[in-house]
């Protein structure tokens, strides 16, 4: 049987690759056009920009993890670090639709990789970013809870896509855009 680490890790994973597939579903219903029309509300902000940027902190958490050779769970030995703030902008998966559709099938490819060698996955990691003002701090992590914020920080922007496609005047479906905690509360006012 699983540990519960490992649980929470492997439905971590689960929930990231079914807002992927969700992701590049709705986007699927798009064109090329609609997929980089800046907005109106938002300037210099386009649709393939808000999912290129999603990816870009789902590639980097990834790309920390495959480089794991051992479950070590020591606190002097955490794994990464991985800096949120250097991030590789693919102009790709944000200039075309199927662009962001294959960037989004090559994370959720690297998911099921990774769930096939989780018992390797060390449970600490090491984070950077930059703060206000322009400083870069160092953060001792764990990867369950690294992997939440990617796919929470998701969800944010989720919705943001929501808000520009309903600019674009297309009516897109808003479950994706919400974080799983108003769902509930919603779910749970409703009874």
């Amino acid at each position: 049987m699983a540990s519960t680490a490992s649980q929470t890790l492997d439905h971590l994973f689960t929930h990231a690759t079914d807002y992927m597939r969700h992701l590049a579903s709705i986007i699927g219903k798009l064109d090329d056009t609609q997929y980089t029309q800046e907005s109106a509300a938002l300037p210099g902000s386009t649709i393939g920009k808000h999912v290129r940027h999603v990816l870009d902190h789902f590639a980097l958490l990834f790309a920390a993890l495959a480089s794991a050779q051992s479950a070590s769970n020591n606190l002097q030995h955490p794994l990464g670090p991985v800096d949120y703030a250097h991030r590789e902008r693919s102009p790709l998966t944000e200039s075309t639709v199927d662009g962001g559709q294959c960037s989004i099938g090559r994370a959720i490819a690297i998911v099921e990789q990774l769930r096939e060698r989780e018992t390797a996955i060390p449970s600490f990691i090491t984070v950077s970013d930059t703060l206000p003002g322009g400083t870069t701090a160092s953060f001792l992590s764990t990867v369950d809870r690294e992997l939440w914020f990617c796919i929470h920080h998701m969800i944010h922007h989720n919705a943001i896509i929501a808000s520009l496609m309903f600019e674009l005047g297309l009516n897109p479906p808003t479950e994706f855009a919400y974080a799983p905690s108003t769902i509930k509360l919603a779910h749970d006012l409703a009874k």
